[in-house]
């Protein structure tokens, strides 16, 4: 009888095993393409886009300040969004703030413009 209880869950839980087996991993073809090099700035990173920008100011053969104020020139066409959280940034360093009160700062310069 003992043997028959054992034999009876092992089966069970073999079973049960079985069953709680996911799915096979998709192919390759199954996953969503990667974006495009060319994707547009809103799904880039940042990192992307101040590089993209300043890959052009350095075609433009430009340097020093003109370099750096062409690549802040174009960051801040193609993500006003970080521009401003930057510029207001900037603006809270400037006063003299710094952890939460930055943020706080920040978030509310943000939405006021």
């Amino acid at each position: 009888m003992k043997r028959f209880v054992f034999g009876a869950c092992a089966l069970a839980l073999t079973i049960g095993a079985a069953m709680a087996q996911t799915a096979p991993s998709p192919t390759p073809t199954d996953q969503p393409a990667a974006p495009a090099v060319s994707a547009t700035p809103a799904m880039q990173t940042p990192k992307e886009v101040r590089a993209a920008c300043r890959d052009q100011a350095v075609q433009q053969g430009l340097k020093g300040p003109a370099r750096k104020a062409a690549v802040q020139d174009c960051f801040a066409k193609a993500r006003p969004d970080l521009a401003k959280a930057q510029a207001c940034r900037q603006q809270g360093k400037a006063k003299g703030l710094i952890g939460p009160d930055l943020k706080a700062y920040v978030k509310s310069c943000k939405t006021a413009g």
